[in-house]
């Protein structure tokens, strides 16, 4: 579920995956053709790494996760602070949809952020 979740929000995450697994298919092969095709792949996949790491470097790209996360963030903290610790309103419970897009965003966060620091 984790690793399923990882690749939903780290595309840089599966694809160090997919580079590992076929650098094992390399060293595993046993013919010339397997050679050649776990090195294609893992040229194509050295060539999307470096297109991930290069969008993360763009200011555009890299706000993109926290304007998604912002309209959850707003959300909460109106529920705990103005209507739980404030005691001055109440809100409209989030749909199931919205309640599991926020868990994703927020897992987005927390869940792979040491996966993402290095």
């Amino acid at each position: 579920m984790l690793a399923f979740l990882l690749s939903l929000v780290s595309p840089l995450h599966k694809v160090a995956k997919d580079l590992i697994a076929a650098r094992v298919l390399k060293v595993n092969a046993v013919t010339e053709q397997q050679r050649i095709e776990a090195d294609v792949a893992i040229t194509q996949l050295q060539a999307r790494q470096g297109v991930l790491i290069a969008e993360q470097a763009s200011r555009a790209t890299r706000w993109i996760r926290p304007l998604f996360a912002l309209p959850f963030v707003v959300y909460n903290f109106k529920v705990i602070v103005w209507d739980k610790v404030l005691g001055l309103g109440t809100t409209d419970l989030l749909s199931d949809q919205y309640w599991q897009l926020q868990m994703i965003v927020f897992g987005a966060y927390f869940i792979t952020r040491p996966f993402s620091k290095k």
